[in-house]
């Protein structure tokens, strides 16, 4: 190296060392959900929110956007938003996200979970990175997994205690085959509909009922015009707290810390709340006027008995590595 190479090199780096830091970048971080403002899963965000302005120092502000207000309340456009960056967090159940990828619907088989505290555990394992790693695959990241609590029956004919009892009544389920076939397996008619619009159709007679976790019974008010439900916990729903990719990938590895673990402590309050919640919604569905009945360990087994020739088709589309992964990660917690 010359003498000339040797002092220009020097005050190059002199340059660079008396240049000032970049700033770290400053987000508007903006949550999109179609749930209802009054919702256990907007608690979580709410925590969320708390925990990245302030451990941000202001620098990072958040917006939660309920009732899809931001998408039309339209899910798939929610989730077309988030890839294309216009929305940096959205919140999406299991069952909804098993249309990007089949493997996310081994959360919702039936009564694999015992309860939702298992759920949680497996989903904050290799099972829960296995799914984000479909995300991903996506353009999307899940910060974290909150609890979206089991699916009940709800309806006008009841109390649903027996597959007799629902025999060809119309009942609204997410739009799966694990749950339409399932549901027309126990015997009754169920049909797929958008959940914005649910409310609307049990008013108009056009469904008689449908399957939801209590805290969404509750929430979206469909106990106002549906006055039974059955305690079936016939399938348990995770929920993704996740992030747009084209936000993710701007942020320093500081901030995706800071806002791996605001999402963490945001869901983990979201489970919390939900669990606490839950038999506190029912009191209050009874109090208006709902009959909710728990059925027998013999009148359950009776629904799981009609479900019997199509699970096995249903762990041959999933894959059975994954469902016995679940099995298995489910045998080991019970078991500590």
């Amino acid at each position: 190296m010359t003498k000339l190479t040797r002092l220009l090199a020097a005050a190059g780096l002199a340059t660079l060392l008396a240049a000032p830091a970049m700033p770290a970048m400053a987000a508007k971080i903006k949550i999109a959900t179609n749930v209802a403002d009054t919702s256990n899963w907007i608690a979580g965000a709410e925590r969320f929110k708390e925990i990245v302005e302030r451990d941000s120092g202001g620098r990072h502000t958040v917006e939660i956007h309920a009732n899809g207000v931001l998408s039309g309340r339209n899910d798939r456009v929610e989730l077309e938003m988030a890839q294309a960056g216009a929305v940096e967090i959205i919140m999406k159940t299991t069952p909804w996200l098993a249309q990007l990828h089949p493997d996310f619907m081994v959360i919702s088989m039936p009564w694999i979970f015992p309860d939702a505290a298992t759920a949680m555990a497996v989903m904050d394992g290799s099972v829960g990175e296995r799914l984000n790693e479909h995300l991903r695959s996506r353009r999307l990241h899940a910060l974290a997994w909150g609890s979206g609590s089991f699916f009940q029956l709800y309806g006008n004919k009841g109390p649903v205690k027996t597959p007799d009892d629902i025999k060809g009544v119309k009942i609204r389920t997410p739009g799966l085959n694990l749950y339409l076939d399932s549901w027309k397996a126990i015997g009754a008619n169920p049909v797929a509909m958008n959940f914005a619009e649910v409310f609307s159709a049990l008013q108009a007679g056009a469904i008689d009922g449908g399957i939801s976790p209590v805290p969404l019974i509750y929430s979206s008010r469909f106990y106002e015009v549906s006055k039974h439900v059955s305690l079936l916990n016939f399938s348990f729903e995770a929920i993704g707290f996740i992030a747009s990719d084209t936000f993710w990938s701007k942020l320093s590895e500081d901030d995706k810390t800071l806002l791996r673990k605001a999402a963490a402590e945001g869901m983990a309050h979201q489970r919390k709340v939900a669990d606490e919640e839950e038999a506190q919604l029912v009191k209050r569905m009874q109090d208006a006027g709902v009959t909710v009945y728990t059925p027998t360990a013999d009148e359950l087994n009776a629904f799981k008995a009609r479900l019997e020739p199509v699970l096995p088709g249903f762990r041959k589309q999933i894959g059975e590595d994954l469902v016995k992964q679940v099995e298995s990660e489910v045998a080991r917690v019970t078991k500590n």
